[in-house]
């Protein structure tokens, strides 16, 4: 298992065990981001490993990272989450389209 895949899944681990309003969520959530946001190809295979549970948790970084990125294969990959995750998907739908706005927004 990759570095970043790990990370993520124990972060999501710990923000289901502990209280919503930890500030250490926020702290995860942030490092979270600035991982995804480095390298288009690793988020990209990082995002198809994930389970449902942990992509609704990381979904509020999509936006930040579709702006740091701007990358359409990172796009794909979430249309391609939405299908793969249908008719499952909570939240995270509307986060996907905030990441697509973002991202044909900046071209």
């Amino acid at each position: 298992m990759n570095s970043l895949l790990k990370k993520i899944k124990e972060d999501v681990q710990y923000m289901k065990n502990t209280h919503v309003n930890d500030p250490k969520t926020m702290v995860l959530l942030d490092e979270i981001e600035l991982l995804l946001a480095k390298e288009p190809q690793q988020t990209v295979s990082v995002l198809k490993e994930l389970d449902l549970s942990s992509i609704e948790w990381i979904c509020s970084t999509f936006e930040a990272v579709s702006y740091k990125l701007l990358s359409k294969d990172f796009i794909d990959c979430l249309d391609e989450l939405l299908i793969k995750f249908n008719p499952n998907i909570n939240a995270f739908k509307d986060e996907v389209q905030e990441a697509k706005d973002c991202y044909y927004d900046n071209l």
